[in-house]
């Protein structure tokens, strides 16, 4: 494997991991106050967490092929930095919302 395609395989996991991290971030909260996602992620999976786990893995391999069959090649530290920003966002609001479940302010 040559530098250019492995650059390509690197952005596209940096972006597939931006994109399932903010997914299931969304997932997590919207099972929360959707009692029906949360009961057809049990129905479907066994277990909510193993359906957003599921769901997170195929979003994932999903992105990173795609992306990874693309020519266009952007700034590798720019999408590192991006993916950071959307982890660190991502876990800010997950946590933000269970404080706020937890004080009983929603």
């Amino acid at each position: 494997m040559n530098n250019s395609k492995l650059a390509l395989w690197v952005r596209a996991v940096a972006i597939a991991a931006t994109v399932t991290g903010v997914m299931l971030a969304v997932l997590i909260i919207a099972a929360e106050e959707a009692p029906a996602l949360k009961n057809w992620l049990k129905a479907t999976f066994y277990h909510h967490w193993l359906g957003k786990g599921a769901l997170a893995l195929g979003l994932f391999v999903v992105v990173s092929v795609v992306l990874s069959v693309q020519r266009r090649v952007t700034n590798l530290s720019t999408t590192v930095f991006y993916e950071a920003v959307a982890v660190f966002v991502s876990a800010g609001v997950i946590a933000g919302f269970f404080l706020l479940h937890l004080l009983k302010l929603i």
